[in-house]
């Protein structure tokens, strides 16, 4: 392969392509080590590597291009008779295996002059022996070298310095050098609520040393008017950091928070100040939404002798709600005992001592649940789950964390959350397989199966045309049904299920998109980093079990204990790691 050149098939006739870069055998090393490698010469962007000149006369007397694959770093011109480099590095040609009856395929690809980390942090530069009469980092200088590379801020001088050495005193071996770094962003601190009075832990928030906190939320806490709530502390910008690139990167951080009260509670943008208008029951939901309101308590079950409760107000409920009936509150609702086949709806945060049992029992709030056990039923919350005990084929979702207590058992269902996801122990041997998701928006994972369910119905649809009026698998009635099969498979390859991203891209991470003021979750979904979303499993969770991690997904074929299940590096594959800390 020396020359470019295979050889012809005997049963078509292949036409061979040209070779644009220079490729020679030499000796790499010294000693006992040293070698005879094939060596190619340094090509610049855009550079042709092989191309088929002239083949539209080949092709008319008979011949085919011979068989030829574009590799990383790579790319065919726009008439597909050219290849050309990416981007400046050494080409390598490699001859793939060639099936039964097939010929050898010639693989091409380029092994770049700077390698860059997937963050694009850290540039390393890849020095190759250079080949006599060809181009190498010999032949221009290496600072623009690396500026053709890309390679546009941090690089060190005195690297920069040992390379430039190496190369002007000649080597001939391979040499990976780094040389550039760049700047980390220095993170700002967020906007937040300093509460002036002890409310409380928040079920499930995650403590200092990445342990949870699974005290009882303190709810129904009564204030009096003019008391101060609480004061907003003012964000605190972080300084942006830049790539080798010479790409700004936004720090983490510095964000603001848009402080919102309701009924009784006031707020003053020039104090920063929270305070109760009048005496009351203080509601804070997803910390930033501040309420006070009246409370209604109910001493027994809500049944036929209460009948359905519709409060704007804070309702304490001591005993169970019974099948059928509905629990609407403006405020915290807390209700002490079982809700069973019932629908509970808040404006704020609930709290459920007892169990959750019944399939057409659904459990809504805007803000936190905070549950025992569920069997059958769905939850759905605006902020964080908090479940101490079981999960039985229920449907469970967050629009952010879902975190199970230390020895909770979930068992069938799925929990979707669209921040972190903490469990126990998930499965057994005899029942169907769970989903935990996280990272993952509830209404796009809706919509994926949506989309699945159409393709299959647009299918069945060809088919049953085909069986009925008969005809040519490619008529036009045929073509146009399969062009809507290919545009809803398009559109479910796109769809993006991390929160904050464009709905039919495949990025990892939030896209820019425009919130109103009003559209709090929203808001807050654009500062996801699906990078740092994770599933950790303290307990076993067994084969069978289908994990998400935001576009990626993954079925287990073992059981596995204590494992954290996040993206690898370039955010394509879910990976296992030992599960370490407090959980």
């Amino acid at each position: 392969m020396e020359n470019g050149n295979i050889e012809t098939s005997q049963k078509k006739k292949y036409l061979e392509p040209t070779l644009h870069f220079t490729r020679k055998r030499l000796l790499v090393g010294e000693g006992d080590t040293a070698e005879k490698i094939i060596i190619s010469e340094l090509v610049k962007k855009d550079q042709p590597l092989l191309s088929f000149p002239d083949f539209a006369n080949y092709s008319e007397k008979g011949y085919e291009k011979s068989p030829l694959r574009s590799g990383r770093n790579t790319h065919f011109s726009e008439d597909e008779n050219t290849l050309l480099a990416d981007t400046i590095g050494y080409p390598r040609i490699d001859i793939m295996e060639p099936e039964e009856g097939e010929e050898p395929t010639l693989l091409v690809s380029l092994i770049p002059l700077v390698k860059v980390s997937v963050d694009q942090m850290e540039a390393t530069l890849i020095l190759h022996p250079p080949v006599p009469n060809g181009f190498s980092t010999q032949s221009a200088p290496l600072p623009e070298l690396l500026q053709e590379a890309g390679i546009l801020f941090g690089i060190d001088q005195s690297a920069l310095n040992q390379a430039q050495e190496i190369i002007q005193t000649g080597y001939n071996d391979f040499i990976d050098l780094p040389i550039a770094h760049g700047k980390v962003p220095e993170p700002g601190v967020d906007a937040y609520l300093r509460f002036e009075l002890e409310i409380g832990p928040i079920a499930g928030r995650i403590l200092d040393d990445n342990s949870i906190d699974f005290r009882e939320r303190r709810i129904m806490i009564g204030v009096h008017a003019g008391e101060l709530l609480a004061t907003k502390i003012p964000a605190v910008a972080g300084t942006p950091g830049i790539n080798v690139r010479g790409q700004e990167i936004e720090p983490e951080g510095g964000k603001d928070i848009k402080v919102k009260v309701a009924n009784d509670a006031a707020f003053s943008e020039e104090t920063g100040e929270a305070r109760a208008t009048k005496d009351g029951i203080l509601t804070v939901v997803k910390d930033s939404v501040i309420k006070v309101c009246s409370r209604q308590e109910i001493p027994g079950d809500v049944d036929y002798t209460t009948g359905h409760i519709n409060s704007l107000n804070c309702v304490t409920i001591r005993g169970s709600v019974q099948p059928g009936f509905k629990v609407s509150t403006g405020g915290d609702l807390e209700i002490g005992k079982e809700v069973m086949s019932a629908t509970i709806s808040s404006e704020a945060n609930v709290v459920i001592k007892g169990g959750i049992t019944g399939k057409k029992t659904t459990i809504k709030a805007f803000g936190d649940v905070d549950i025992n056990f569920i069997e059958q039923g769905t939850i759905d919350s605006g902020g964080i789950v908090v479940i101490r005990k079981q999960t039985y084929y229920s449907n469970v979702s967050a629009a952010g964390d879902i975190r199970c207590r230390p020895g909770t058992t979930i068992i069938g269902g799925r929990l979707v959350a669209g921040g972190q996801l903490t469990v126990a122990n998930v499965g057994s041997e005899n029942c169907e397989p769970a989903l935990l998701a996280a990272g993952v928006d509830v209404e796009r994972l809706g919509l994926q199966e949506e989309l699945r369910q159409d393709i299959r119905q647009q299918q069945d649809e060809i088919i049953q045309w085909l069986q009925r009026y008969g005809g040519n698998t490619r008529s036009k009635k045929i073509r146009k049904m399969e062009a809507k099969v290919d545009e809803t498979k398009m559109k479910l390859l796109k769809l993006n299920l991390i929160p904050g991203t464009g709905l039919y891209s495949r990025v990892g991470t939030p896209t820019e998109t425009s919130a109103t003021d009003g559209d709090d979750q929203e808001i807050e979904a654009r500062t996801l980093s699906i990078d740092k979303i994770h599933i950790d499993v303290s307990g076993t969770i067994y084969a069978g079990t289908e994990l998400r991690v935001g576009n990626r997904s993954l079925v287990l074929t073992n059981n596995v204990t204590n494992r954290r299940f996040k993206l690898n590096q370039n955010l394509k594959q879910i990976i296992a790691a030992p599960l370490k800390g407090k959980h």
